[in-house]
């Protein structure tokens, strides 16, 4: 099983592990590890992987999945030798039940001389992705573009009016002073279209001092 592109909708807030964390248990004698990691892109999932192999080198599999990346998602799960659909699809699974992105999660399995089936494999990595999510730290996040405005001082009052009509929060706006006044701002995609109309307005284009500097990329920001 490899790569599945998948896009999450803008408007809806996520949900991500903020620290690593790892849940084991015994099933039939076989042991199983699952390793919960944040990881924002596949070179830091590919990474915790790796490092989980280090750990556990003499383990019968070390099977991973991960959701990573935003708004465009990477999939990925894969059995490491298990019999196809055990593995990798029950956590990539938990990972989607749990509405978690940004996260690989590893789960490595000490053979303990008993065969579990088809229908036990996947029970037991199921379990093992389950119980690591449930103990793991995870926080909500929201998608936010990046915008920076400047204006000359006398039009600085109109501009914060402006901007705080089009729906920015205070907590979401941030003023530094020099020889111009530059707003820099957390846009959410709700209020985007919006706020790109006013500042494309001939009343908008008349308080600042250079055009609108948005950010390429959604960032990501701690639900408040």
């Amino acid at each position: 099983m490899g790569t599945l592109p998948h896009v999450l909708a803008l408007e809806r807030p996520c949900r991500r592990p903020t620290a690593p964390a790892v849940y084991s248990f015994k099933e039939k004698r076989s042991e199983f590890i699952a390793a919960l990691f944040p990881s924002a892109a596949g070179d830091e999932a590919r990474a915790a992987l790796e490092s989980v192999r280090r750990e556990h080198h003499g383990a019968t599999h070390n099977c991973p999945a991960w959701r990573v990346g935003y708004p465009e998602v990477e999939e990925f799960c894969s059995d490491d030798g298990e019999p196809g659909g055990t593995a990798g699809r029950p956590i990539l699974g938990a990972l989607q039940k749990a509405g978690l992105f940004n996260a690989a999660l590893v789960v490595t399995r000490y053979f303990g001389g008993i065969k579990l089936g088809v229908r036990g494999l996947i029970d037991a990595y199921g379990t093992a992705a389950a119980g690591v999510i449930e103990r793991a730290a995870i926080e909500t996040v929201l998608p936010f573009k990046e915008l920076e405005l400047r204006c000359g001082y006398e039009h600085l009052a109109a501009l914060s009016r402006a901007v705080k009509s089009a729906g920015i929060a205070e907590n979401r706006l941030r003023t530094t002073y020099a020889v111009d006044v530059t707003l820099s701002l957390l846009v959410s995609p709700a209020r985007e279209e919006r706020l790109r109309t006013l500042l494309d307005s001939y009343e908008g284009r008349q308080l600042l001092a250079a055009p609108p500097r948005w950010g390429k990329n959604y960032v990501l920001t701690a639900e408040t």
